[in-house]
């Protein structure tokens, strides 16, 4: 079975997280904080192992020779650590960093599944990988935050977005470095966007230019920062949104019961 865009295969794959999300919530909507962060932990913990399955079967298929592909160092491979730590230390900016950057990232890897198009079967660990993994951080974040596990103020917000500012440069450093090793990386996108995504426009506008073995596009990498950048502060947007909406139903609940 070879993946095609909008297929049927492609359209179950984006209403996936929908249906992972209603099971999920239904079955732990009772449960205590302590126990959803457990819930949090263990699917989290799935979430890697998924990852590491599809790392060895890369290692095997490219005869046994390390590659970038596997360290976990993509937005979306990051996003299952980033994850397990939030629920693991019940840190609110991971959360943060989840929702308003992994969430996104994820879903647009969903719904511009581009890469799914170069496998010849999705009969293979990497492939089923792909559509579990995005599944899954997509649905486990909007599930914390419908469970009330996702607090998001100013000072969250401030300090998710000086940890990503952090995780864009060391991405620049680390793939311009591994280049130099000869070993073909592209964590975060900095060096160049992925196929069949906005990002090609940005590309298109700069120009790379090579300092030695360092290679940069400014113009692309200033876009896609600002474009980053606006992303988390919609979501943010988003979850203040759904907070006072949230906080709302509860109190007209409230009413009723008096």
């Amino acid at each position: 079975m070879k993946f095609e865009m909008w297929s049927i295969l492609h359209i179950l794959f984006i209403v996936s997280p929908i249906i992972f999300v209603v099971i999920l919530y239904l079955f732990t909507k009772n449960k205590d904080k302590d126990k959803l962060y457990k819930i949090g932990v263990y699917i989290s913990l799935f979430a890697v192992l998924l990852l590491a399955a599809r790392n060895i079967e890369i290692f095997i298929v490219d005869g046994f020779i390390f590659s970038g592909e596997l360290l976990p160092l993509q937005i979306c491979h990051f996003a299952n650590f980033i994850l397990l730590y939030a629920f693991w230390k019940k840190d609110q900016s991971f959360f943060a960093l989840a929702f308003c950057l992994n969430l996104p990232a994820a879903l647009l890897s969903i719904i511009f599944a581009n890469s799914l198009t170069n496998y010849e079967t999705m009969f293979t660990v990497r492939a089923q990988v792909y559509l579990w993994g995005h599944m899954l951080i997509v649905g486990l974040t909007v599930w914390a935050l419908l469970v009330d596990l996702i607090r998001i103020d100013k000072k969250v917000l401030l300090k998710t977005l000086k940890i990503m500012i952090i995780l864009y440069t060391s991405a620049i450093i680390i793939n311009n470095l591994l280049s130099l090793l000869n070993i073909e990386s592209n964590y975060f996108y900095t060096l160049r966007p992925e196929s069949g995504t906005p990002l090609e426009i940005f590309f298109k506008f700069g120009k790379t230019y090579n300092f030695g073995f360092f290679e940069i596009n400014f113009i692309y990498l200033f876009l896609t920062a600002i474009l980053g950048v606006f992303v988390v502060l919609i979501f943010y947007l988003i979850y203040l949104g759904f907070n006072k909406f949230n906080i709302t139903n509860q109190e007209v609940s409230l009413l009723y019961r008096r």
